[in-house]
């Protein structure tokens, strides 16, 4: 801080304030600025005028003048009573006088200010005999206060006094601190007669003779005061170089110390040599026992300190000096124990008996960890300052050098921590020098790569093909300084892919590139999962489409079905034609087949029942043995493997394309192994798939003579899949099996090495309802009568609908919409015996038609059609009052036994049971159970 203002002014501060207030000079001094606090004597020093301070000070002490005086004007009184007394440093006093007036002392007036002010300009703009302007202009730079102004105007009024003079006027002009650029002062005084400037001029330079001898006896008894207390200081200066000089000893020393007792003792020895001290000791806190403990003592009687190695003190007993010490951290002097208030009953004092003794405090991070003790016994124990400050820094040493050691114990924890962490990170980690040579590799990078030495081995041994490239991009920017992250494949010494994501930091020494630090994520498994997400949404929405292009193509198949079968009910079977229906019939069924594997896509539920299926897959190896005799499958049903809530005729279908497709190329012998278990699925296993954990039945399929190619195995369930494989010769595609099993909540997988073939694994859920066996009845053609209203969309399904039912006895009213069905209704409540309502129609559906029919007529009788089984929609009508359902394709005895069901309790004549002779044909020409008379809705 830049200092401006001699001490001249705060000496004539102090001066007036011991005159005048001399109760209120200590507290003058108070909490001036911190740079006066840290003096060791203030006072001594603003009154040396040789001395400079800060304006802040000077404004400060004005402030508290004014306010302990009670007087707004004392500035200008101190001002007053500077010039009066001539306050002046004896320099200025005789240059002063030696002007002989005040009109010559004005003329070098910045002279005379620059003595003891730095903070402004002095101009004279006009002086003549008895009269003066003078402008002061303060430096804005440096802080100033109105008390200056006060000040400047007290000096100037009583100036004349000092050539014996009455105080002059003073009219102020302008002022700098009411927001003028100066201050501006009109000094007047009275002259002197001519006598007396003639006796002035004589006795004048005798006097300043007389002052000048005075002030040099003065300066001579100042010196030969400052050289004894520079001889003094010398003396204590050599005194605290030796101690200082044993510090660095104490250091090194302690640093050879190979445990904490010896780091003590050495550390004991030095201070007792540098301080004259004759014996001293180390308390220690035992944070876990909240007491102190001695550690160590150095000159002490060993008999003595076998006495005391025991002794404890616990730091909450504040009656005790060395537990004080630990607590407020503050040293303790004692320069006579027997006088002094501690109590004489003390183990230590009485076994002891020091003379005077001194302690420290040991301090680590503003925390106290221990208590230096050290005393004297000679008949000069005085312990002075000096020797209390070199106790202190040996506690600080102390101190230092256990913190060092902590810190060191630490370290070594952190690095093994470190190590640890690293190691059993989740993550890959590696350390790769400047030449791409791993230097690190912890244990998950071991397990990631399939390795277990990595160390000295280079990168490019685990990438192949643009992954290299990627790397070395990566290791041009870390080269830079730059983080780079990017998705790799790391190749296994075994051949295993592996994908990762690589994240490396550069390691810089000095601003160059040493090597980088790198993370390594294993994706692999994420990889797949979206792989297998995206898998399962491109096969619904193929199986959207597939469903609409089948339902279509199903109702073209479907009315040639019917059509076919009327005319083959019309014919005999030695008539014309009749061989060639057949084969149509034959046919049209193989592509209907086919249609139900397309409508598998798109199918959300199915007629779930609990189904046993190592019954199923021995009924399904049994007729592929009849049928594809070069088939050799071997079976093994798991033990008591529970049922599965499944759709039988799906289920079905996914077993023989499975089986089907695992045929190999050439063989003579196809080698088939189907075993099934149940296995409990866990949260990690099933989140892929987006599947419940919990029990499952398994179904493996290996095909030892099988294998797929690795491009392939990636897109296997996709539909219209052709290759040598699968998809080709007669194999069925395997997209209908994927769709079928994922609509029943189940997993299928498939994996293929050349080792051990292709296996599929199949996971469906466990049921918790038992198999139900039942045994079918057989089925008859009911006739009946009364009035039907046919709901379809389809113009084709309606008109031979319509024609199978009036075959059937009934009348019926066709409606190609929903709206066209309610407008019916509402003219023929009365008339309509049931409606036979399709599920799926376009505009309104078959679930808004209903609830809008059971507004009309709460009692209407509705059954309910669909190519789809039942759902939670057609559950929720038939709790709302629809009668039945039936799924398409549907036989039309069991549609006639339906509605007969329905209608048999209403207002139509009961319906009767019709056989061949009723049907006017043979049996198996009548309205044939096989036909299948359903579109594809």
């Amino acid at each position: 801080m830049e200092k401006h203002h001699g001490c001249l002014n705060t000496k004539v501060i102090i001066d007036y304030f011991q005159e005048h207030f001399p109760a209120l000079t200590p507290t003058l001094l108070q909490d001036l600025h911190p740079e006066i606090e840290v003096l060791p004597n203030p006072q001594e020093f603003l009154t040396d005028i040789n001395n400079w301070v800060s304006s802040d000070v000077v404004i400060q002490m004005f402030k508290k003048a004014r306010s302990l005086s009670q007087d707004d004007e004392i500035a200008f009184k101190i001002g007053s009573y500077a010039a009066t007394k001539q306050k002046f440093g004896y320099v200025q006093r005789i240059i002063t006088q030696a002007f002989g007036n005040p009109r010559l002392a004005l003329k070098k007036i910045q002279v005379i200010s620059d003595k003891f002010n730095r903070n402004k300009t002095v101009e004279v703009q006009f002086v003549g005999r008895c009269q003066a302007v003078v402008k002061f202009r303060y430096f804005r730079h440096i802080p100033a206060d109105e008390d200056f102004c006060l000040f400047n105007r007290g000096i100037l009024t009583a100036m004349p006094t000092i050539w014996h003079l009455p105080p002059g006027d003073l009219e102020e002009r302008r002022c700098y601190f009411h927001g003028d650029d100066y201050c501006e002062y009109f000094c007047t005084w009275e002259d002197r007669s001519r006598l007396k400037k003639w006796l002035r001029s004589v006795f004048l330079p005798w006097r300043l003779l007389r002052d000048t001898i005075q002030e040099l006896e003065k300066d001579k008894e100042i010196l030969k005061r400052k050289y004894d207390e520079v001889h003094h200081l010398n003396l204590q200066l050599k005194e605290k170089i030796d101690q200082l000089m044993s510090l660095p000893e104490t250091c090194m020393a302690a640093l050879t110390a190979v445990d904490l007792k010896g780091l003590l003792q050495v550390t004991l020895n030095f201070l007792i040599r540098f301080a004259k001290l004759d014996r001293a000791g180390v308390f220690l806190l035992n944070e876990a026992s909240n007491h102190l403990e001695i550690h160590c003592g150095v000159g002490i009687d060993p008999t003595l300190y076998e006495k005391v190695k025991d002794y404890k003190i616990p730091v909450s007993k504040v009656d005790n000096v060395i537990a004080r010490v630990a607590i407020n951290g503050i040293p303790v002097v004692i320069n006579d124990v027997a006088h002094s208030r501690l109590n004489q009953g003390n183990q230590l004092i009485q076994l002891f008996q020091p003379k005077a003794f001194i302690l420290a405090p040991i301090s680590v991070r503003g925390k106290v960890i221990g208590v230096i003790l050290a005393d004297r016994m000679r008949c000069d124990p005085h312990i002075a300052d000096i020797d209390k400050e070199l106790v202190m820094n040996f506690a600080h040493q102390i101190a230092m050098a256990l913190d060092s050691a902590l810190m060191h114990r630490r370290l070594e924890i952190s690095e093994r921590r470190y190590r640890e962490l690293v190691e059993n990170a989740y993550e890959g980690i590696w350390i790769i020098d400047g030449q791409g040579i791993i230097r690190f590799a912890n244990r998950r990078l071991r397990e990631i790569i399939d390795e277990e030495h990595l160390e000295g081995k280079e990168l490019s041994l685990f990438l192949r093909g643009d992954n290299s490239k990627f790397l070395a991009t990566m290791l041009v920017q870390n080269r830079k300084g730059k983080v780079a992250q990017q998705e790799l494949e790391l190749q296994t010494p075994k051949g295993k892919t592996i994908s990762v994501i690589l994240s490396s930091v550069p390691l810089m020494e000095e601003e160059q590139y040493v090597g980088s630090f790198a993370m390594i994520n294993d994706v692999t498994s994420m990889r797949k999962m979206e792989r297998q997400l995206l898998q399962q949404q491109k096969m619904e929405a193929i199986g959207a489409l597939a469903s609409g292009w089948a339902r279509n193509f199903n109702d073209i198949l479907i009315n040639i079905l019917i059509l076919n079968g009327l005319v083959l009910a019309d014919l005999k079977p030695t008539g014309p034609g009749y061989n060639d229906l057949k084969q149509i019939e034959q046919e049209v069924t193989k592509g209907a087949e086919l249609i139900d594997q397309l409508l598998s896509f798109g199918q959300r539920h199915f007629s779930l029942k609990p189904v046993d299926l190592n019954l199923l897959i021995d009924k399904i190896i049994k007729l592929l043995r009849f049928s594809h005799k070069q088939m050799r499958i071997h079976y093994r049903p798991g033990p008591q493997v529970p049922a599965a809530e499944v759709d039988q005729g799906q289920i079905e279908q996914v077993l023989v394309n499975v089986l089907l497709m695992g045929r190999p190329r050439g063989a003579k012998v196809q080698e088939v192994a189907i075993s099934t278990e149940e296995v409990v699925l866990d949260e990690e296993f099933c989140q892929p798939y987006n599947r419940l954990p919990g029990p499952y039945v398994y179904i493996a399929f290996n095909f030892p003579q099988l294998v797929v190619n690795a491009e392939l195995q990636g897109k296997i369930f996709e539909p219209f899949v052709v290759s040598e494989e699968v998809g080709s010769e007669g194999r069925p595609s395997l997209a209908s099996v994927y769709s079928i099993i994922k609509n029943h909540q189940g997993i299928i997988e498939m994996d293929s090495e050349v080792a051990f073939g292709t296996t599929f694994h199949i996971y469906l859920p466990v049921s918790k309802k038992p198999v139900q066996t039942y045994q079918p009845r057989p089925l008859r053609f009911v006739r009946g009568s009364g009035v039907i209203l046919l709901v379809d969309d389809e113009e084709p399904v309606r008109a031979i609908g319509a024609r199978i039912l009036g075959r059937l006895g009934y009348k019926v009213i066709p409606a190609a919409t929903g709206m066209q069905a309610i407008a019916i209704v509402q003219e023929r409540r009365e008339e309509i015996d049931l409606v036979v309502l399709d599920m799926v129609m376009p505009g309104l559906s078959g679930r808004e038609t209903f609830y809008r029919l059971r507004e009309i007529d709460p009692e209407i009788k509705v059954l309910l059609y669909s190519a789809h089984s039942m759902d939670e929609d057609v559950h929720l009508m038939m709790e709302k009052g629809a009668l039945g359902f039936i799924q398409k394709p549907y036989r039309i005895a069991a549609l006639s036994q339906k509605i007969a069901a329905m209608l048999g309790g209403g207002k139509t004549v009961k319906p009767e049971v019709i056989d061949a002779e009723d049907a006017g044909t043979q049996p198996e020409n009548a309205l044939r159970d096989e036909w299948s008379a359903v579109s594809g809705q």
